[in-house]
Formats: C-alpha cells, structure tokens, sequence
C-alpha cells in the first residue's frame, strides 16, 4: 500500500512516533493532534467478497453464540437507542461490522428495512442461517456500496468497528456518502481518555515498558484487531469535520465480550484466569467504570439541502 506509519492517520502530520511497545503492536502517536494508532493495516485491497459456503464451524457458532454475542442487553440497547431517534418502522439500516446480526435482528423485528457489512465468512453465515438477514461481505469504501448505495441509508450504525478499520477517516467518509442528508448515525468504540487506556499508560511509563497491563488487551495486530483508540476530543472534531450535528455523546461502562475473554489476553494463563473471574466480576459489578463513548450524529445538509 506503500503508507508510512509516520505519517499520522487523522491529520496527515509527517513525524509521528512510537511510543508503545506492546506484546503484539507498536502504538505511534502524532505530536500534533495525539491520535493513536498502531503499526499494522488489515489486507484489504483486492479483498475477496465470495463467501465461503463452510466457514460457520461448530467452534465458530460457539464463538459467535457465547463470546460475540454473549451480552444479549448491549444489542437490545443499541436497538433501543437508534429508536429513540427514528421511527424503526419502514426506515433503512446499515450496520457496519455487523457481527452476528442481533442487533439488525432487532431492528428488523421493530420494522426496519435492513442490511449488514461484515468481512468475515463464518459471522456472515451465522447472520444468514440463524437470523435470515442479508449480508454483504465488501468494505464500506468498495464501490459495491459506493455506487449502488450513495445517500440510501436513514440510518448507519458502527457498533465496535471505528477502532478496527485501516483508516477511519477514510472510513467514515465512506460511511457518510450512504447516508441521506439528515440521516443518522451511530457509534461506540473504546475511550482512550477513560480508566484502562490511562491506567496502561501509567504502568508502561512507571515499569519502562514491561508491564503494559490494559494496553496489551487494547490493542493488537491481528486480522481485524484494535488498530486505533480514540479520544472524546478526537472523535468529535472529527465527526465535526465530516460535518455531522452531534446529539448525543457520552460515556458508558460496557464490556463486549465476557470477563474471562480480557483477562485471558492480560493474564496469558488459563489457570490465573479462573483464579481472577470471580473476583472481577465482583469488582466491575461495584466499579462501573466508563470505558466506552456512545455518539449519535446527524448528517447535515448542504447549501443546497443535499
């Protein structure tokens, strides 16, 4: 692809650094406007939408049911919080990212007419046999959304995915061109100026870099992992870039996946997991720490209305 990691993803600034070395990313960080992000780009040109017909395994289905999908509540509220701004009946939904498809399942059942992107096959499937939902498997910035689908949206929702893309500006540029002017979007993502990220920051400085704790769960160069962690300033001016009314924005303590799956990746022992889990499912359950923002903006209109 040719791009330097130097060269800094959100304001363009040539200079940035690293700053983190973590168990599996090195973090850089512009001098400019702070972004975060890590030194590694998913291998998405030339990606290939065809659909494995046997990617849903019995492990995958599992995976899906009772890690992905393990907090039931967490899509009933992303339901409910795009119905406190739009009428679900007839409206039309995008999720970007979409999973396994709980939450256009959801939304479907309330009346919307809907539609997901999800990149990998065994979600895909999962979404289509066991919810009946349609499903395309290109990028947001693929012309198979850019062309066909320019301004068709009502509604577009980024549950988790900001952090995972390659270049989120980009990213949410693309997401904007699908979006009717007044249309709505939605999205939650981690918080960098929040407990974990500072936290992590904090033991990396005091142990010089050998115990990175929550920063090691934080980010990752895997296939679709963490690439980038926002800040609430961050995330605003860019959404004030791309020219978005925001109407609500705030932070909330919610966890995507069950305890054991974050303490795992801190802790790299099955055994010291099992020790921890109860006890921090005591501890959260006390300390509800707001880990993650929540943002609803509105499209606006251009001179001309469009």
């Amino acid at each position: 692809m040719g791009y330097h990691f130097k060269n800094c993803k959100i304001c363009s600034f040539v200079g940035a650094k690293p700053k983190y070395k973590l168990r599996k990313a090195i973090v850089w960080v512009c001098p400019v406007c702070g972004f975060h992000y890590t030194d590694y780009l998913d291998p998405v040109q030339g990606f290939d939408s065809v659909i494995q017909p046997d990617a849903l395994t019995p492990q995958q289905e599992s995976y899906i049911e009772n890690n992905l999908q393990f907090n039931s509540q967490r899509f009933q509220n992303h339901a409910d919080l795009v119905q406190q701004y739009a009428n679900l009946e007839g409206i039309r939904i995008l999720d970007v990212g979409c999973g396994g498809g709980l939450f256009l399942f959801l939304s479907k059942q309330k009346g919307a007419e809907v539609l997901g992107l999800e990149l990998n096959d065994a979600r895909i499937k999962f979404a289509q046999s066991v919810y009946g939902l349609s499903v395309h498997k290109y990028p947001v910035e693929h012309d198979f959304w850019q062309r066909q689908f320019k301004g068709a949206f009502d509604v577009i929702t980024l549950w988790d995915v900001i952090e995972h893309v390659n270049f989120p500006l980009q990213s949410l540029q693309a997401v904007t061109n699908l979006l009717r002017p007044g249309g709505l979007l939605f999205l939650d993502t981690p918080c960098r100026d929040a407990f974990y990220h500072r936290f992590g920051s904090l033991s990396y400085r005091l142990t010089f870099g050998r115990f990175p704790t929550f920063l090691n769960a934080m980010y990752a160069n895997d296939l679709f992992g963490h690439k980038q962690i926002f800040s609430t300033r961050e995330m605003k001016e860019l959404l004030e870039r791309l020219h978005f009314e925001i109407l609500q924005f705030n932070k909330i303590h919610e966890l995507s996946f069950p305890y054991n799956f974050y303490l795992k990746k801190l802790l790299l022992s099955d055994v010291l997991t099992e020790i921890v889990d109860p006890f921090a499912k005591v501890f959260f359950k006390i300390a509800r720490i707001r880990n993650k923002m929540v943002v609803v903006g509105r499209k606006q209109m251009d001179s001309a209305g469009k």
